[in-house]
C-alpha cells in the first residue's frame, strides 16, 4: 500500500471514490463534482483542497483504494491553522487493512509540517464504525461544539 498526495492523473479514480462516498452518506442525488472541478480546485496554481490517496498494486495495475481530502482553516486564537478533514473513504473491499489509519497518519504528518495545532472533522452520528475508528486513533468527541448548516 502506498499513501501519497494525489496527482492530476488521479482525478478520474478519485471522482469514482467520491461518488461511492456520496452513495454511502446518501447525498448522491446532490453530488455535482466533475473531473474538471477536481482539476480546477485541487490542482491549479491556488488549490482549495489537498487530496491524499492510497494505492495498491504495481505499475499499470495500481488502483486507488481510498482517499482523504482536507483543507486548512487559517489560524485563530493560538496562531496555528487547523487541518480540516472533509472526507475520508476506503473502498468497501479494502476496509480492515489499515488504509484509513495510514491516510490519517499521513494527514497528521502534513499537519505537523504545516504548523497546524489540530485536526478536525465531522462524522455522521449513525456511523458507529467510523466513530470507533477515530476513537482508536485517540481522537476525542468534542462535546462543546455542535455543527450547524445554513444553505445559501
Amino acid at each position: 500500500m502506498n499513501i501519497r498526495h494525489a496527482a492530476k492523473e488521479d482525478c478520474a479514480a478519485l471522482l469514482d471514490l467520491m461518488k461511492k462516498l456520496a452513495i454511502f452518506e446518501e447525498y448522491i442525488d446532490d453530488f455535482t463534482v466533475t473531473e474538471q472541478d477536481l482539476l480546477e480546485h485541487g490542482f491549479s496554481n491556488y488549490p482549495t483542497f489537498t487530496a491524499l490517496v492510497a494505492e495498491h498494486g504495481f505499475g499499470q495495475s495500481q488502483k486507488l483504494q481510498g482517499y482523504l481530502v482536507y483543507y486548512l482553516i487559517p489560524f485563530t486564537y493560538d496562531l496555528k491553522p487547523t487541518l480540516f478533514i472533509k472526507e475520508l473513504y476506503v473502498n468497501k473491499k479494502s476496509r480492515g487493512k489499515n488504509i484509513g489509519k495510514q491516510l490519517m497518519k499521513f494527514a497528521i504528518k502534513d499537519a505537523k509540517e504545516k504548523g497546524c495545532g489540530r485536526l478536525k472533522w465531522d462524522v455522521l452520528s449513525d456511523n458507529i464504525k467510523g466513530q470507533s475508528f477515530y476513537k482508536s486513533l485517540d481522537a476525542k468527541y468534542d462535546e462543546r461544539w455542535q455543527g450547524f448548516v445554513l444553505k445559501v
